[in-house]
Formats: structure tokens, C-alpha cells, sequence
């Protein structure tokens, strides 16, 4: 892979930063637009964080959004139904954890392809999320989860918590055995199954990860939101696979870094915000994500060929 390659996520936060330069200088690099850009990196960079795990193991999960829309509404019956803060939060942690290494689990057991476990997982998680909330919205949260919220130096404490859950992904993946089994995994399955790898758990325990961080993010949308809504997330795994992608990593798997991905989750937030500023319609703003997604995944590949 040359250094571009490796790097196109710097390299394409360099361009639209350049680009943004000309087109809207004075908005876009002003101190309320970066704590503004920080405030919404903070849900799409957990999911890009938890979404990480999984296509480093070979993976995929389409369900991300499904299931924020899911614990979402969770959430939010569990505040209004006065259960405290401290449970809520704890119950829609446990719960995402959960669900992600289910989903492992099924992926490990029946070898079915993820995309294939995750599409399933996807509906389901839709559907049962409109039957649970019966196909309403649930409101009257009031203001537990506004210290969510608060500013600490300017910067909202969900995207504190987004660049810790940064620094403790690149920690456990560069420097843990278990991260170091993750690359294996996804590299190649059957050489770390010699090499005496439990890949089945290293695949669990990702998409066990990918679930907490789906939690994670479902608190701060909840919060913002103030309501559950059964519609929530729907898109989201877009965003989440495109930052991965963006961010160097290889969808074959094996291949890729945190850092990498927190720039490419950083390049679609900014990117969004641009069009806005611009005033570019939002499905337009879809066609380019899928530009994106061909254009990260075609380099990617030219690199493979040049290697080979």
C-alpha cells in the first residue's frame, strides 16, 4: 500500500479543509463552528470507533443504526418510566454489549456471512423498536441526560467521551494481545486458527466492543434529542463504514488504525457541515458519501494489486 493509500484520510481532510478555506473561511474555521463540528463528531466517531473493531476481523455490521434507534427508545422509556439516571445508562450499556457479541456469536457459530447476519439484524432491530415504542415516539425525558451535554473547555462532554473511547481503541489495539489477535483474525482466519488463535472469541469480543460504542453513541443522541424515537439512526452505518473506510482501513480486513479512522469520521463530519453551510441538499450529500465510499475502497484495491 503506498503512502497516500495509507494516508488518504489526512489527505482528504487536507483537501476539503483547503476547500472549505476558499469556499466559507470565515464560518467554517470559526471557534463556534469547531465546537460545533466537535459536538457532532461525537456520535458518528463512536460508531466509527465500535465499526472499526469489526472490519479489522474480516467483518461488517449494517445493524449500527437499527440498534441506536433501538437502545434509543430503551433509553428513554426507562428515564420516563423513573427509573435513575445511573441504571438507565448502566441497562443501555449492558444491553448494547450484549447485542453486539449476540450478533458475533450467530456470525461465529452458523459462519454465515456478516453481511448477510447483520442485514437480518438490521430489520429486526427496526421492527422490534416500532413494536416496543407501538410505532410511536416517547417523550418527556426532561433534563436527566443534559450533563451529557455541558461544555468542559469548550468542548461538549460526549465528544470527551468520543476521543477517550479514541485513545483506549488505539491503546487495546496496538499494544494488547487481544488487539494484536484482531489484526490476525482479519488478516487471515484460518492461519490464526493454526497459529492457535480462539478466533470465534476475538470475533465476539468485536462485535461486543462495536456494541458498547453503539450504546455509547445512542446515550448522546438520546440526550440531545430528548426523546425515543423508533426512526432514529437509519443511515448511520453509513456514516460509520465510510469514516473506517475513509480512514484507511481495509474492508478485507487486517489492515487499518484508530487514528486513521478518527480522521476519516472527522472528513465526513466536516464534509456535512460544508454542505450545509453551502446549502447543498441532503440527499446530495448522500451521493457523494457513496462517491467517497468507491473512490477509498478503489484506491485501496489498486494497492493490493501493486503489492501482489
Amino acid at each position: 500500500m503506498t503512502v497516500f493509500q495509507k494516508y488518504q484520510g489526512f489527505v482528504g481532510l487536507a483537501i476539503l479543509f483547503a476547500a472549505a478555506f476558499f469556499l466559507e473561511r470565515q464560518t467554517f474555521f470559526s471557534r463556534d463552528n469547531g465546537s460545533n463540528i466537535l459536538n457532532q463528531l461525537a456520535v458518528p466517531g463512536m460508531l466509527a470507533v465500535g465499526m472499526s473493531f469489526v472490519i479489522l476481523t474480516g467483518g461488517i455490521d449494517l445493524s449500527v443504526g437499527s440498534l441506536l434507534g433501538l437502545l434509543n427508545c430503551i433509553c428513554a422509556t426507562l428515564i420516563v418510566n423513573n427509573h435513575s439516571t445511573g441504571s438507565s445508562i448502566g441497562i443501555v450499556l449492558l444491553m448494547g454489549t450484549g447485542v453486539g457479541a449476540l450478533v458475533g456469536w450467530v456470525i461465529s457459530v452458523t459462519r454465515m456471512q456478516p453481511f448477510v447476519v447483520t442485514l437480518a439484524a438490521m430489520v429486526s432491530f427496526r421492527g422490534i423498536a416500532y413494536v416496543y415504542t407501538n410505532n410511536g415516539t416517547v417523550s418527556g425525558l426532561g433534563s436527566k441526560l443534559d450533563f451529557l451535554l455541558d461544555k468542559h473547555l469548550g468542548v461538549p462532554l460526549g465528544a470527551w467521551f468520543m476521543l477517550a473511547m479514541t485513545v483506549v481503541a488505539a491503546f487495546v489495539l496496538w499494544s494488547t494481545v487481544f488487539g494484536r489477535r484482531v489484526y490476525a483474525v482479519g488478516g487471515n482466519e484460518q492461519a490464526a486458527r493454526y497459529a492457535g488463535i480462539d478466533t470465534k472469541k476475538i470475533r465476539v469480543g468485536a462485535y461486543a466492543i462495536n456494541g458498547f460504542c453503539i450504546a455509547m453513541a445512542s446515550l448522546i443522541f438520546t440526550a440531545r434529542n430528548t426523546n425515543g424515537d423508533p426512526g432514529a439512526g437509519a443511515g448511520y452505518e453509513l456514516d460509520a463504514i465510510t469514516a473506517v473506510v475513509v480512514g484507511g482501513t481495509s474492508l478485507l480486513g487486517g489492515i487499518g488504525n484508530i487514528v486513521g479512522t478518527f480522521v476519516g469520521a472527522l472528513f465526513i463530519v466536516c464534509l456535512n457541515v460544508l454542505l450545509i453551510l453551502k446549502g447543498v441538499n441532503t440527499y446530495v450529500g448522500m451521493g457523494w458519501k457513496g462517491i467517497i465510499i468507491f473512490l477509498a475502497v478503489l484506491l485501496q484495491s489498486l494497492g493490493r494489486k501493486q503489492e501482489s
